[in-house]
């Protein structure tokens, strides 16, 4: 008997080491991100979140964090660079003080369509904007967007330049969009994202530009009248994750990451454009807000308008990362 009770101790601790062993062998991550969680972009993290855990045999363990729980978006993009996150999706416009280059794709009427942003991104151009998070110890995981931000309005709709004066615009607090709003002839007031809807609601501000589906995933629709679609830009969205983190990866769990990030977005962009076009206009449009759509010709004297903005922000990107991009889209549009 005693023989037997020492074998069965000894069973004990040699099971209990080989699951400390396997619990030490098991990846935990997190990922966030500031978007509500029935935003696409909310999705797309648990998206990921399964990704990773299915290829990886459960060997990887993501947990999400959706608005805001791990900071604010700079505050998460120091995490990444230090290791204490592993993974966020983040606005291009809060990247523009990390990774200067991505604000070539936040430009105001830079593109005439989404297919163009991804044609772009998929060009040498492209490759080059990824290769400049390395060098700010980020790590560029993919690409998608929102669509294209439209001029909201809770008084008034957008039809001409001149009607932005009439105006109060909040606008985030980031150069690029202050020097937007200011050529557009209007002095933006800057609000943190949390304090926007009651700001409207109180009449604090009047407009405010956000594609279809924020404003419809941030109920936005229930203190603004008007929706003026007007292709003033796109706001893209980066997977990044922490250098720190994917190298501290064994091999193979380091690739699964790097493609399940690739692929997220992937999903992410399909997301949008499905609800987009099936669910969130609809909608919109059946709980009252009015939409229109600023004409061709009102649409070239807000480009005019802001030409200063991309001869100012041409320098800060880089004249010839710029100059690639212009004539990349400038052919593309000839085909």
């Amino acid at each position: 008997m005693k023989r037997l009770a020492v074998f069965f101790a000894v069973l004990m601790i040699v099971v209990f080491a080989g699951a400390q062993v396997l619990a030490q062998d098991v990846v935990r991550m997190r990922f966030g991100h500031v978007a509500p969680p029935m935003h696409a972009q909310h999705k797309a993290s648990e998206w990921f979140a399964q990704y990773v855990e299915k290829e990886s045999g459960g060997r990887i363990k993501c947990s999400t964090h959706p608005q805001g729980q791990l900071g604010a978006h700079n505050q998460m993009l120091e995490q990444l660079q230090v290791g204490t996150l592993e993974v966020t999706s983040v606005a291009g416009s809060a990247l523009t003080d990390f990774v200067p280059e991505i604000a070539l794709i936040s430009l105001p009427f830079m593109f005439n369509t989404t297919e163009e942003m991804f044609l772009l991104l998929d060009s040498p151009v492209g490759k080059k904007i990824e290769a400049a998070f390395g060098s700010r110890k980020l790590y560029c995981g993919g690409f998608t967007t929102h669509g294209f931000k439209a001029f909201l309005n809770r008084k008034s709709p957008v039809t001409k330049i001149e009607d932005m004066g009439q105006s109060k615009w909040r606008i985030i607090p980031n150069e690029l969009f202050v020097d937007t709003y200011k050529a557009m002839g209007v002095s933006p007031v800057t609000l943190p994202w949390p304090e926007v809807f009651s700001a409207l609601q109180r009449g604090v501000i009047d407009g405010i530009d956000l594609t279809p589906n924020e404003t419809w995933g941030a109920k936005i629709y229930e203190v603004v009248k008007y929706m003026s679609l007007c292709k003033l830009g796109q706001n893209p969205q980066v997977y990044v994750a922490s250098p720190v983190f994917l190298d501290k990866l064994p091999p193979d769990l380091k690739t699964i990451v790097i493609k399940g990030m690739k692929e997220a977005a992937k999903w992410h962009t399909a997301k949008v454009m499905e609800e987009d076009s099936t669910v969130v206009m609809p909608d919109l449009k059946a709980k009252g807000l009015q939409v229109n759509e600023v004409n061709a010709a009102d649409l070239e004297k807000f480009r005019a308008a802001v030409k200063p903005v991309h001869d100012k922000w041409r320098e800060k990107i880089g004249a010839q990362i710029y100059d690639e991009s212009v004539a990349f889209l400038k052919k593309a549009r000839q085909k």
